[in-house]
């Protein structure tokens, strides 16, 4: 691990000597200077929210990172007033519909590198300042028409006013979302015999409430934000599948799940040459799943011949904090901090197959803290490096049929080297060990009852790790051409997939060692010579492994999509906009220890367009699927294992009907 690491560096480095032999070094300023986005830039479309104007930034790409516990880094690669304020369980994009043009200042825009610590995985990054001192309502509303049945999706309330100093943020939000889609079904044997047909019809309603209120008082020591967040989502889940046989089978998914969030951010200015920054959390989750399953044969409709039941019950809290010192004005940057972190899940199961009311129980601890310091230097008015080193100790603590603590340390080194000509080309390289947060999921029982399906936890599961290479290029040569490229190569140890952990029972353990890889591509060409104030954009996503399978030699790991490509058009103007968008078939792939299953989606197009009523109003108009959505899925299961024979095999194919939507946008 640490060769590696090393001849990466080494490459890094002896890359960086080659192209900086002609240039003298500079006076060592800082190099991050953000492109400042303000209304004379989004005045030019019909930008109506903070979501606009960064899809109209062609260099930049939005990126997700997996939700972590604790404050280590943000999950997007977008801050508003400097912190991380998108909730992990939204999209972005939903959210930053919500953030009316009225309440932003400007938007500051780091193509290859930026200040922000809490940031440092990503190398692009936007920071969104809003307005202080300034009173406002905004109300959106969003309704959604699909097979005949129209809802209101979504409505929410955002209030910004002042108030002895204080700048006050009041968000109340109702979500009432729902899917349809009908399906039929094909059983068949390995000789291609279907011995089954049957249809399906699938109901889907995710129901929300939020309420959020973020408190920020500035002056010129200090900068302080508290956050109050409080959650509410039932979800529910209606299968029924009737088949030839005249055999019925019903399945029902209910999950409630309530949290409070309470954050505190503090930023002190008053010291002579450092800067204080203090982070701290405290979070509260309760999570309740239950899941029935009924079945009914064609000669008693009113008696359930077979039924099961399986129930959850989750309890997650979390406290964290973190720490930061740091030097912005000093040569190197230098920057001090420390982590800290305590997570306990107390989980409560009934297995559908429990032969008398027994509940599993399961207690999982995570205590962590994580070291760092960190430094940046400008080698020129050109290039940049960046160096951070975190030290983490984590210690996990198991309970439940059985009990098992782990304890470690792990170095963490990350190393990014930028370039930017302030014109036509940046170019950031980044070397890094990692080591991926668990998640606590795998470590208790759980079932997919849809898809027959079963696991127990794993209490002894240890992280994944690995090493990675990732190189971000943007290049722009002219006003009309943008082309941006990202790509990484990651190598991984005791990877997680499932793998039989008893005689007969399967849950995700370690499976050893896989390289992971990937691309992605997208390129904005100006069309203003065919369409007046339009573009053309064109992503391509590409993901690749490669594992040595105990079972069946090398695949892929499970979970990927090798190909994702569509295809956006555009046209935008201050009063009005439109946008075609198209989508090509998408394979997805998952491997059990006796079964392969994949989703293929078809492809689809998308339409919208949107336009403001008057100063105030915004209306936006959009049809996903316009010419239905498609999918097929299909289970292969085996004799044994994946090595075996062929043994039966479901195959579903899916129909969605488009689905209408209309938003509106109103500012006080």
């Amino acid at each position: 691990m640490y060769t590696r690491f090393k001849h990466l560096c080494s490459y890094l480095f002896i890359g960086l000597a080659t192209c900086t032999t002609h240039n003298a070094i500079a006076n060592t300023t800082s190099m991050s200077t953000p492109k400042v986005l303000n209304a004379n830039h989004w005045g030019q479309f019909s930008a109506q929210n903070a979501l606009d104007i960064i899809e109209n930034v062609p260099e930049f790409t939005l990126v997700e990172k997996p939700s972590e516990r604790g404050l280590s880094n943000a999950t997007v690669n977008i801050l508003i007033n400097g912190v991380p304020s998108i909730p992990e369980h939204n999209s972005p994009q939903a959210y930053l519909k919500q953030i009316p043009i009225d309440q932003i200042k400007r938007v500051d825009f780091y193509n290859t590198n930026h200040p922000f610590s809490v940031a440092s995985q990503f190398s692009q990054l936007f920071n969104i300042i809003t307005h202080k001192n300034n009173s406002q309502t905004s109300l959106y509303t969003e309704f959604a028409q699909q097979a005949d049945r129209v809802t209101l999706d979504n409505i929410a309330l955002k209030i910004a006013m002042p108030w002895h100093g204080w700048n006050h943020q009041f968000s109340a939000n109702r979500q009432n979302t729902f899917y349809i889609s009908t399906a039929d079904i094909y059983e068949q044997t390995p000789d291609n015999i279907t011995n089954q047909i049957g249809d399906e019809s699938y109901k889907e309603k995710d129901k929300s409430h939020s309420l959020s209120l973020t408190s920020r008082l500035e002056n010129q020591k200090n900068l302080l934000q508290l956050t109050v967040n409080n959650e509410k989502n039932n979800y529910h889940e209606n299968t029924l599948n009737l088949f030839s046989t005249k055999s019925t089978q019903l399945l029902l998914e209910n999950t409630q799940k309530s949290q409070l969030n309470v954050g505190v951010d503090w930023h002190y200015k008053g010291l002579s040459t450092w800067q204080l920054h203090s982070v701290a959390l405290l979070r509260n989750i309760q999570d309740t799943t239950h899941t029935h399953a009924t079945f009914f044969n064609s000669t008693a409709h009113s008696r359930p011949q077979d039924s099961s039941v399986f129930m959850q019950t989750q309890n997650w809290r979390e406290l964290a904090a973190k720490v930061i010192l740091s030097q912005a004005n000093h040569a190197l940057s230098p920057e001090l901090g420390i982590a800290y972190s305590r997570n306990e899940l107390i989980a409560s199961t009934l297995p559908s197959n429990a032969q008398s009311p027994h509940y599993i129980p399961s207690d999982i601890q995570e205590i962590r803290y994580e070291p760092y310091v960190k430094l940046q230097y400008a080698l020129n008015q050109n290039w940049q490096v960046y160096a951070r080193i975190n030290t983490e100790s984590a210690k996990l603590t198991t309970q439940g049929n059985d009990s098992f603590e782990f304890s470690k340390v792990y170095i963490k080194p990350f190393i990014r080297v930028s370039f930017n000509n302030k014109s036509t080309v940046s170019i950031s390289a980044t070397v890094k060990q990692q080591v991926k947060q668990l998640d606590f999921e795998p470590f208790i029982a759980s079932e997919e009852s849809n898809y027959s399906r079963a696991f127990i936890g794993n209490l002894r599961l240890k992280p994944m790790k690995y090493d990675e290479f990732e190189m971000q290029a943007n290049y722009a040569p002219n006003t009309l051409v943008n082309i941006n490229l990202n790509t990484f190569y990651q190598w991984q140890r005791d990877i997680h997939e499932y793998t039989l952990l008893s005689d007969t029972e399967v849950g995700i353990g370690n499976a050893g060692s896989a390289q992971y890889f990937g691309t992605d591509l997208q390129i904005t060409l100006q069309t203003d010579k065919i369409v007046p104030n339009s573009r053309l954009e064109m992503t391509h996503t590409y993901r690749h492994a490669i594992f040595n399978d105990f079972i069946t030699g090398e695949r892929p790991i499970t979970g990927l999509t090798p190909h994702q490509f569509e295809v956006d058009f555009v046209h935008e103007t201050n009063r009005l906009s439109w946008g075609v968008n198209y989508q090509t078939r998408n394979l997805y792939t998952e491997f059990y220890y006796d079964e392969i299953y994949t989703e293929q989606t078809g492809p689809t197009l998308n339409v919208f367009t949107e336009f403001n009523l008057n100063k105030d109003t915004h209306i936006k108009l959009a049809v996903t699927a316009l010419s239905d959505e498609k999918t097929i899925f299909q289970q292969q299961w085996f004799n044994v294992n994946r090595a075996g024979t062929l043994s039966d095999s479901r195959t579903l194919y899916d129909v969605a009907k488009p689905k209408i939507t209309l938003s509106i946008t109103h500012s006080i």
